[in-house]
């Protein structure tokens, strides 16, 4: 026997759970779709939608679709075959995007390596004063800064936040080849020149091998180079449905016992 008590709230991307208030207002008949009452709503939410959106010309319209339409009308609306977008694969929605705007003629580039962008601010919080007036400008940003909690590091450069830990889906590239995708990224950002050298060396080498389409085995000067860039660890876990923080493979976790 099964017993529920209080109210149930649901705490996953969508559906969110819905206020009582909105509810309570749609506990109310249908409306008929050829009357006035539905006009007005349209013809009020049409001219809220322009306002919101600042469309000073041209029309404004409706699409009604689930979020997977909202994709769809995203990528129709602000690309065109041929073009590029990056794909920061942090889970199935993410992969989904990425496979829908591959099937519509975008090139998908993909992250496989590389600290993940996790929030972006107009504030430098490295910064006490304004960046006109703080000496420590920009000498701070040239400095490694760190954000730590219990178990959780992540990377702070001023006016954004990264992931402590490296993305990295080395051993995962023949599966990538696979399933189509032909454009990756390496993350080299605020990273220093040996790093984006000797990595960017390591996935030259590796998808190489991995579009040979014969054996593919990590190189042990690869994981020694991976590991020795990436002192908090690795992760990839959003690729495979877990959390972000774990990796998810057979070598590369065995130099990293954080993970």
């Amino acid at each position: 026997m099964t017993l529920a008590s209080g109210r149930e709230f649901l705490s996953i991307p969508g559906p969110t759970t819905v206020p009582d208030e909105v509810l309570r207002a749609m506990h109310r008949p249908a409306v008929d779709i050829y009357s006035g009452g539905l006009l007005e709503v349209t013809t009020s939410c049409l001219e809220d939608l322009r306002r919101i959106f600042r469309t000073e010309q041209g029309r404004v319209y409706i699409y009604a679709a689930n979020g997977h339409g909202a994709w769809e009308a995203a990528l129709a609306n602000v690309l065109s075959r041929g073009e590029l977008v990056l794909v920061l694969d942090s889970g199935r929605f993410a992969r989904g995007w990425g496979e829908m705007a591959a099937a519509m003629g975008v090139e998908v580039e993909v992250l496989v390596h590389g600290k993940i962008p996790l929030g972006v601010t107009d504030r430098c919080f490295l910064l006490t004063e304004s960046e006109e007036t703080d000496p420590k400008c920009p000498s701070a940003c040239r400095a490694v800064h760190w954000l730590t909690s219990r178990q959780w590091a992540l990377k702070t450069v001023g006016k954004g936040v990264l992931s402590g830990r490296d993305m990295c889906l080395l051993e995962h590239l023949p599966r990538l080849v696979a399933d189509g995708f032909r454009v990756f990224r390496v993350e080299g950002l605020y990273e220093t020149a040996a790093y984006r050298s000797e990595i960017g060396a390591v996935y030259r080498e590796a998808l190489a091998r991995a579009f040979d389409g014969g054996g593919y085995a990590l190189d042990d000067r690869w994981a020694d180079a991976v590991r020795r860039h990436a002192p908090r660890g690795l992760c990839n876990g959003y690729l495979f449905g877990t959390s972000g923080q774990t990796y998810v493979g057979t070598v590369l976790q065995d130099g990293n016992p954080e993970v």
